[in-house]
């Protein structure tokens, strides 16, 4: 209960809103890939004004094993019609950073509160917070050259 009162007084977190807009402009398709029932993360997206903002959404109910597996990453990228290998994961967790890159997507960390003492070093890059003002194209670039020196 007390969770519920915590989410309900959220805002998005800093730099959220200015990477998807900067996404809408790239012409980026955005996906959700959540081991969260999907009436939670409708239900949040929607309290935040962020569920129209996202082409599609992929929840435990829609795959057969959740993060750490691939999954859930593997049906969000093909529902967008992509590749893998095409993708950027934004995670904030261990378990989602490993199912990211068990599906081949390029993943950059940005941990929470919660997860900020987490050990998330298997990330490709990892970022105090999406705030740090780095464009999302020049984001992209740093994380995919950061998967290809194995950094």
């Amino acid at each position: 209960m007390r969770q519920a009162e915590l989410l309900a007084g959220a805002a998005p977190l800093p730099g959220v809103e200015r990477c998807l807009d900067e996404a809408d402009v790239l012409g980026f398709g955005l996906a959700i890939a959540s081991s969260s029932d999907r009436g939670w993360v409708e239900g949040h997206l929607a309290r935040l004004g962020l569920l129209a903002r996202f082409h599609r959404i992929v929840c435990r109910g829609d795959v057969a094993r959740v993060k750490p597996a691939p999954d859930l990453y593997l049906a969000a990228v093909a529902a967008l019609g992509g590749a893998p290998g095409d993708a950027l994961a934004i995670e904030d967790s261990a378990n989602g950073i490993t199912a990211a890159k068990r599906a081949g997507l390029v993943c950059v960390a940005v941990p929470t509160d919660v997860t900020r003492g987490l050990a998330l070093d298997h990330a490709d890059l990892r970022l105090a917070s999406l705030e740090e003002g780095l464009p999302l194209r020049d984001l992209v670039a740093r994380a995919q050259a950061a998967a290809r020196s194995g950094s």
